[in-house]
């Protein structure tokens, strides 16, 4: 399964300015769908061997990074996934009874409340394509293709300083595919991410979750203010 690559600049960056998330202080926070279709993919190629060139890691980072609970838990809810789909069909289909209508919007219900584009149709969709996908590697953490979340609030709202940031990492190391989400529990988060309900790009982070071509994937999570943000990036 492949991931058709995107390289219109402006494209990005229009993303990138519609990038707003209005996130409420109650039981069942609301999240809009459009945190799901963030998306940066970088169509350079570059050999191998130049993947690690000049790293400077701080080691420190990359075992704050490791040890973070909802980067271990991903990880591994997607190598599971990975390493035998079909059963997950299942899992998305019991979730369907999760999706409520509220004033002509598809809602998901479920330790969160996100807003959905077709809601039922996206999650059969979604286990049809499980039951149809083969068994593939798992997925191995590389903490230097690791998109990292801005410092601070301040930062996250200046598009300009982050964009260059995000080029010049994924142009260094060659990152294929990259996205980000905003749901703090990782199994609501990756379950969305498998159905991945967008009205842009419907089943693309799914394309990328389950592509076999990519080998490694850098996970950074954390909260910035009360906000939670965590970014995925994926690679060959």
């Amino acid at each position: 399964m492949g991931c058709k690559c995107l390289g219109d600049k402006k494209e990005e960056e229009n993303e990138l300015n519609n990038d707003e998330i209005d996130q409420k202080k109650e039981t069942e926070p609301e999240i809009e769908n459009d945190i799901f279709e963030e998306e940066y993919e970088n169509i350079r190629n570059k050999d191998e061997e130049n993947l690690y060139d000049n790293l400077n890691l701080d080691l420190l980072t990359i075992n704050d990074k490791e040890d973070n609970a909802f980067n271990s838990r991903s990880l591994k809810l997607m190598n599971d996934i990975r390493r035998d789909p079909k059963p997950y069909a299942n899992v998305i289909l019991d979730n369907i009874k999760y999706i409520v209508k509220e004033k002509d919007k598809f809602v998901f219900k479920k330790k969160v409340k996100v807003h959905l584009s077709t809601g039922e149709p996206a999650f059969r969709n979604a286990a049809a394509a499980l039951s149809n996908t083969e068994p593939m590697e798992e997925l191995v953490l590389k903490p230097e293709i690791i998109i990292p979340l801005p410092e601070t609030e301040q930062e996250l709202s200046n598009n300009i300083i982050f964009k260059n940031k995000v080029d010049e990492i994924r142009e260094k190391h060659n990152i294929n595919v990259y996205f980000k989400n905003m749901i703090k529990n990782p199994d609501v988060a990756i379950l969305l991410l498998i159905v991945d309900d967008s009205s842009r790009n419907p089943g693309k982070k799914r394309d990328a979750i389950l592509n076999p071509e990519f080998k490694k994937i850098g996970i950074d999570s954390k909260f910035l203010g009360k906000t939670f943000i965590s970014h995925f990036s994926f690679s060959k």
